[in-house]
């Protein structure tokens, strides 16, 4: 069986620019760093948590092993005075003046360096005659300061033994005034508190150890998610989409947890169950884009596919196929990812093996049976989950043929083309690939492998769809000119207090209100061609598929019967039929 791939509209040298793209490398840029670092917050939060536990254990222990260790800290204090070798002041006198008190003064800063220096304990370790004692063990645990700018000097001696560390500082008030005169040619010192020791805790609970720890333990909760981002890159900007992976990116799908969370029905839906215009215009922008690209090749069929599972292109697929049939295009959904199918459960509550594509390959029922009929436009052809797979062989390529000529697209639910190789015999009755990539989700590496794949096969790609796509510190866009609000309220019929109504959507209910109660009159009387001209439907009604709104609703409530005929015209009647069917 040959089926002609040739798309217009089908970009088919992504391939030759894929493969120089795969040669430079992907740049680290910092969105894609502070999207990680945000995404990956919990990880930093653990590991900060661990880094302080850590630091807490530390400080302890530290703690715990100096107060087991014995330490005394030996204090004594003495005076610098101004006299000579001969213990008289500057004055000749052994009084001193208020010069020679200023003089001493001056003197501590010399006579401290003194005490401190070499030469002033190796005098007082050969003065005791220490063993295993050295000048620098001292030095490391003396500690001198003046007293309040005075000419007083505490000295601080902190030693494992009291006894030792009393005469190490005896011994450094015995020797120190004669080294004063020897280096300085002047001073002395006078012992104000002989030297007593007093026993302390020699470990201490350190806090900054936390604060280090917790900041190592952030760094390192960051390093790994950027590592992470290094070794498995991800798509974190849809630009990639085009510049990286080389192939025409066809719309975004926002993340909306809450919403596909409540599963609403795809197909429309109650007063109670407005849709989310957020979900339903960017899928809308996107069934246009297609339905502008297809144009020109009827009975198209296409196959939705992605690198790996999780990617949501069953979802994707259902949501695209109703936009396409809202635009009045014939859709018919075919469910083939023989291992996981999913396609049936977003629309029926309970898949029948008669309504079934298995039924319809193995001849147990007909086209006509199999096929379930969901609105005017839009038809689904599930399929059961079975121990065998069906295989994708002539027959099914063939019945896939003779279906699609009833319809104006045919789009195919199959595995992901990066896991099962079975999806590529589809080419022989599919005329483009449409990819699907989940939001920081699959592989870079792995989304190149499955595109190259597809391209190798010869089919060509039609385009790509993000799905779930997240935004770092941007504002909502549902709440845009408080659209959502006038959306919601005016598809439930429940406002907010304190709003009041415009005089568009006074107009806007008013026709829709006569609107239903023409319905409402034509079906009492068995035909909607006598009641048709008791519409009061805008004459551009027929293009409301395409937009929003029509485009002269605020003079609609003012007329009863269309302003220009007394019967609508019979392309309008056809529109109106369509939808009824719909509804």
């Amino acid at each position: 069986m040959q089926q002609d791939n040739q798309n217009p509209h089908v970009d088919n040298s992504g391939a030759a620019r894929r493969s120089s793209a795969e040669e430079s490398r992907k740049q680290l840029r910092i969105e894609d760093i502070l999207f990680v670092l945000r995404k990956r917050l919990l990880l930093i939060i653990i590991c900060t948590a661990v880094g302080l536990v850590i630091g807490v254990v530390l400080g302890f222990v530290s703690y715990l092993k100096g107060e087991m260790s014995k330490q005394y800290r030996i204090t004594t204090s003495i005076a610098v005075t101004s006299q000579n070798e001969n213990g008289l002041f500057t004055s000749k006198s052994q009084d001193p003046t208020s010069t020679d008190v200023h003089l001493a003064e001056d003197m501590v800063d010399a006579v401290i360096y003194v005490i401190r220096s070499d030469r002033t304990l190796n005098a007082a370790v050969e003065r005791l005659s220490l063993i295993g004692v050295s000048t620098r063990d001292i030095y490391n645990n003396l500690k001198v300061n003046q007293y309040n700018s005075t000419q007083i000097i505490e000295l601080n001696l902190y030693w494992r033994s009291a006894q030792e560390g009393i005469a190490i500082l005896s011994a450094i008030n015995q020797v120190l005034p004669d080294i004063l005169i020897s280096t300085l040619k002047i001073g002395s010192v006078s012992v104000i508190n002989e030297p007593n020791s007093k026993y302390i805790i020699g470990g201490s609970l350190n806090a900054s150890v936390w604060v280090y720890m917790a900041i190592l333990g952030a760094f390192m909760g960051m390093g790994v998610a950027v590592l992470e981002l290094l070794i498995h890159p991800t798509l974190l900007n849809t630009r990639d989409v085009e510049n990286q992976l080389c192939i025409e990116l066809l719309g975004e799908i926002p993340e909306r947890k809450i919403y596909f969370r409540k599963r609403h029905s795809l197909l429309y839906q109650s007063d109670d169950e407005a849709p989310d215009p957020i979900v339903t215009d960017n899928y809308a922008a996107i069934a246009h884009i297609l339905q502008k690209r297809l144009r020109g090749a009827p009975h198209s069929c296409l196959y939705v596919t992605s690198a790996s599972q999780g990617e949501g292109k069953t979802t994707v697929i259902a949501y695209l196929a109703v936009q396409l049939s809202d635009l009045g295009m014939k859709v018919l959904l075919i469910d083939l990812d023989t291992r996981n199918p999913r396609l049936g459960g977003l629309f029926l509550n309970r898949v029948d093996y008669s309504h079934s594509l298995n039924a319809l390959y193995r001849g147990d029922t007909d086209a006509q049976e199999a096929v379930t009929h969901l609105t005017g436009t839009l038809d689904l052809l599930p399929m059961v989950l079975e121990g065998k797979p069906l295989p994708l062989d002539d027959a099914l390529c063939g019945m896939i043929q003779s279906l699609k000529q009833n319809y104006d697209v045919v789009l195919i639910d199959t595995a992901p083309v990066g896991q099962v190789a079975d999806t590529m015999s589809l080419n022989r009755v599919v005329n483009a690939a449409l990819f699907i990539i989940r939001f920081d989700g699959t592989d870079m590496g792995r989304i190149r492998e499955s595109l190259m794949r597809i391209d190798k096969s010869g089919m060509p790609i039609f385009g790509c769809i993000v799905n779930g796509v997240k935004t770092l510190g941007v504002a909502r866009r549902d709440d845009y000119y408080g659209y959502n609000d006038r959306y919601r309220s005016s598809s439930s019929g429940t406002r907010r207090k304190g709003k009041t109504k415009s005089s568009l959507e006074r107009q806007w209910e008013e026709w829709e209100r006569a609107s239903r109660d023409a319905a409402a009159d034509a079906a009492q009387d068995g035909t909607e061609q006598d009641k048709a001209p008791e519409q009061t439907e805008p004459p551009v009604q027929a293009e409301a598929p395409e937009q929003t709104e029509p485009p002269v609703q605020a003079e609609a409530p003012e007329q009863t019967e269309p302003p220009m005929q007394t019967e609508p015209p019979q392309q309008n009647q056809g529109d109106a039929d369509t939808k009824e069917n719909q509804k």
